[in-house]
């Protein structure tokens, strides 16, 4: 059996010259190497060793190995989570047996290496070289992209409608799920991605004419079922262009952040649990209040700015008015929503989530009947694509597709809660106007505050918990511009029973609204803090013993109608923030990028 070690920390390669003609020189003799014949399966073993740089082992406890590979003729590519065996997981030893799909072509593979998979996140070591003898004697497997959590999937499926009873709505209910988390799993990676995608494509289409010659379900049916998966496949197949969305929209990065992103990255502190902040970018293709003429498209370049430190980051959430609604035709709203969530989610590489804020949903160009008045909404469904409610990318926990959410950092004993306090009907009043619009009114439903006291703030006593959501709570701030404001004295109430441990029934104060909640709090929780954005400006208090916080917004420009203040082009043109949380002496670092002044506070 051969051995192969890594060391994940020193070992290092030169960049390929022709990335179009991707070859890796394997001369240098501190590459590992394997060589095999074609159709030799399972006896060709690796014991593979990963390291650190100073030569000790890397802790691979709960770590699944998978090898990745491009055959040598680049037309496909293998990717195997189920062949590796775990030797001796806190010495970093584990082995892998090679299926014969590993050796379809002779040659030498384009590229091969092993991805450690732990969480969702994962760390890559170096390229080996592996080639492959011919074998002339016998034919064998028919070169394909092979990939085993495809495979396990696609099984999955078929087991799924066996044991269905016929109830195929319930089968593919769940085999969608499975979809979704294989996406994840695949810590979106996009040659995996879209390997996945054209594998179940496929095979989609040879069980949609099982099913039509075999009755199992009606053509209307299967359509129905199957065409929100493949939307979501188009959506992930997507990403791959994404390189030229980021350069695209305003130009990528910007000369003028390039040292102060230098800068964040210094200042992020790596042994704080550090959550990323962004708000009100107002990102628009027209000239609006909040940007100046034909420079509007300047606010999603931002995302970019924050993008480029995610690496740093356990969490990130971009908290409300990320576009904005100076559109009289939705379709321009919708567009910016879509550009706004493919590009957040691929700039970032941490676990992120957005929320909603006022402006997002075009609301203040919604507020008559008709058919144009409807137009004029932007429909949640587009919100639940665009901000990927609907997929749970990093395994955060929601009420069915909702906007609020909740998520837990990976062994750091802090709990992000989302919470979306525009849930605001698209309800009508006796004049035929937009009765409840998100632009002016914020409301908070009794089905999330009983998610939250059931749920989101049900924890464990040493956890930490951190709010966020757009609209500052009612009530603490000294002017809300916000002006109607429903069930946010109950969520404040809410807060503070948690923080102080109490038990008791809520009711709301309104009958548009109600609520009727149970809570039960048999500890005192460990609350951070509560951050908001919306008001464009900054402010910290403490409230009965919960420290809030207003973050500033992102969009370049301050102030009101005739009172504006222009940052654009200049360095203070961004900001947002990252706040490092000191679980172990309960304290809060928040640093500023750009405009805004850094804040220390204790919880």
């Amino acid at each position: 059996m051969e051995i192969m070690t890594f060391n994940i920390d020193e070992d290092r390669r030169n960049l390929v010259d022709d990335k179009q003609n991707f070859n890796i020189d394997f001369h240098d003799s501190k590459y590992n190497w394997l060589q095999a014949r074609q159709y030799e399966e399972s006896m060709r073993q690796v014991e593979v060793h990963v390291v650190h740089g100073n030569g000790s082992p890397v802790d691979l406890t709960g770590v699944n190995p998978v090898f990745e590979g491009w055959l040598p003729e680049g037309l496909y590519r293998i990717i195997d989570a189920k062949h590796s065996v775990m030797i001796d997981a806190q010495n970093g030893i584990f082995r892998f047996d090679f299926p014969a799909p590993a050796f379809q072509i002779a040659g030498s593979y384009k590229q091969a290496f092993f991805r450690l998979m732990k969480d969702g996140m994962s760390v890559t070591t170096l390229e080996f070289s592996l080639d492959v003898m011919a074998d002339k004697v016998i034919s064998g497997l028919v070169p394909s992209d092979y990939m085993t959590p495809f495979e396990d999937l696609y099984l999955k499926l078929k087991d799924y409608i066996v044991k269905s009873n016929g109830d195929f709505d319930t089968a593919m209910t769940q085999w969608k799920k499975d979809v979704a988390n294989l996406i994840t799993g695949l810590n979106d990676d996009i040659g995996g991605i879209n390997l996945t995608i054209t594998e179940i494509k496929t095979q989609l289409a040879s069980l949609e004419d099982k099913i039509k010659a075999d009755g199992l379900a009606t053509v209307a049916d299967l359509t129905n079922m199957l065409n929100p998966i493949i939307d979501r496949l188009d959506k992930l197949e997507a990403k791959e262009k994404s390189s030229d969305l980021l350069t695209d929209v305003g130009g990528g990065i910007r000369d003028i952040f390039t040292s102060q992103i230098s800068n964040m990255k210094a200042r992020i502190n790596p042994d704080l649990v550090n959550i990323g902040m962004i708000n009100d970018v107002h990102y628009t293709d027209r000239d609006s209040f909040w940007g100046p003429d034909n420079d509007a498209e300047t606010g999603i370049t931002h995302l970019l700015n924050i993008g480029e430190v995610s690496e740093k980051l356990d969490f990130a959430v971009s908290v409300g008015d990320n576009i904005d609604d100076n559109n009289k035709d939705n379709h321009f709203s919708i567009k910016r929503i879509e550009d706004y969530g493919m590009t957040w989610f691929t700039a970032l590489e941490c676990p992120s989530a957005v929320l909603l804020g006022n402006h997002d949903d075009n609301s203040s160009h919604a507020k008559s009947s008709g058919a144009t008045g409807n137009d004029y909404l932007v429909p949640d469904s587009k919100f639940i694509q665009a901000y990927r409610q609907n997929v749970n990318l990093f395994g955060e926990k929601r009420n069915g597709n909702s906007n609020y959410f909740y998520y837990d950092i990976p062994n750091k004993k802090v709990r992000v809660v989302g919470i979306n306090d525009y849930e605001n009907p698209n309800t009508l009043d006796s004049d035929g106007n937009l009765k409840y619009p998100r632009i002016n009114t914020s409301v908070i439903t009794g089905a999330q505050l009983k998610w939250l006291a059931t749920d989101a703030l049900n924890v464990s006593a040493d956890t930490h918990v951190i709010v966020m959501l757009h609209c500052p709570i009612d009530g603490t701030l000294k002017d809300n511009p916000t002006e109607h404001c429903y069930n946010h004295d109950v969520l404040k109430q809410l807060l503070e029973a948690f923080k102080n441990g109490t038990s008791g029934t809520l009711t709301s104060s309104t009958t548009d609204f109600p609520v009727n909640v149970d809570y039960s709090f048999a500890n005192k929780g460990t609350l951070i803090g509560v951050f908001a954005g919306h008001t464009h400006t900054e402010e910290y208090q403490v409230i009965n013993g919960i420290n809030y916080v207003v973050n500033l917004n992102s969009v370049g420009c301050a102030g009101n109608a005739g009172n504006r203040i222009l940052y654009f082009d200049t360095k203070d043109e961004d900001s947002w923030s990252v706040i490092g949380i000191d679980t172990a002496n309960k304290k809060v670092k928040l640093t500023k990028f750009g405009r805004g002044t850094d804040l220390d506070f204790t919880y």
